[in-house]
């Protein structure tokens, strides 16, 4: 009786913590991978790379995406979980509604810790990037913590 008690609360301290922390994580890569592939097509758009470049670019994929990863993970955390209760809370489980709350923190973190819309239209294109790394990221987080 005592085995089937402990681990019913292994399952549930599992899918309470370490299921959501670890699709955050992975929200957070797959956003940050969003962002570096981004940056690429961005660079592409401004005309024909040469091998040099292009090769650049590859080897600095990985450590791109896990730099960026790094400060998706210190800026998103009290968003994420502020949002992830929310959801919790009101029985939100879709992807849709994941990826649109992404999207919202990812808006929220650039204006709190970065280019406020305050500073003109220019970062208007920067604002719609970071809405759509966050559709992603909370895409991939649904998925990952499962309940869709």
């Amino acid at each position: 009786m005592r085995d089937i008690i402990r681990a019913d609360a292994e399952r549930r301290f599992a899918d309470t913590w370490i299921r959501p922390v670890g699709a955050w994580l992975a929200a957070c890569l797959a956003s940050a991978a969003a962002m570096v592939g981004s940056f690429g097509v961005m660079a592409l758009a401004e005309g024909v790379p040469s091998a040099q470049q292009v090769a650049g670019f590859a080897a600095a994929i990985i450590p791109g995406t896990l730099y960026i990863g790094v400060f998706m993970v210190v800026l998103t955390a009290l968003p994420t979980l502020a949002f992830a209760w929310l959801m919790h809370s009101q029985g939100w489980k879709t992807i849709r509604t994941s990826a649109l709350m992404g999207g919202v923190t990812g808006i929220l973190c650039v204006q709190v810790f970065g280019f406020p819309l305050q500073h003109g239209a220019e970062f208007v294109p920067l604002m719609v990037l970071v809405f759509c790394v966050g559709l992603v990221g909370g895409s991939v987080y649904r998925l990952v913590a499962g309940k869709h």
